[in-house]
């Protein structure tokens, strides 16, 4: 499961450079590209642990496209500390889901 957690942070920190993270709320082809490469991240370390099924990488892309424009939509005002923590434990469930299923 921490391989599961440490896929989660590459994707959602390491692998989303500014330009994505600005912009992922202006154009919906950006969020949904950060949700594949998220997801592929997290799919990979499904994969390692002997869990992964396809459809979880349907799950999980679609999930996260959600959750990320619901909490795009509460941070236009600037950034909110509490739908920050809120997205990442959301992400966090995602990924439980996905290794218990």
């Amino acid at each position: 499961m921490i391989w599961v957690f440490f896929a989660h942070y590459i994707g959602d920190f390491g692998l989303q450079k500014e330009w994505i993270a600005l912009n992922k709320h202006k154009y919906w082809y950006i969020l949904f590209a950060h949700a594949v490469l998220w997801s592929a991240c997290v799919c990979i370390a499904l994969e390692y642990s002997g869990r992964f099924e396809l459809k979880d990488a349907t799950n999980l892309v679609i999930g996260h496209f959600m959750i990320d424009k619901y909490t795009r939509n509460h941070t236009r005002g600037g950034p909110n500390t509490w739908i920050f923590y809120l997205d990442q434990v959301l992400h966090l469930i995602q990924c439980l889901f996905a290794w218990s299923m």
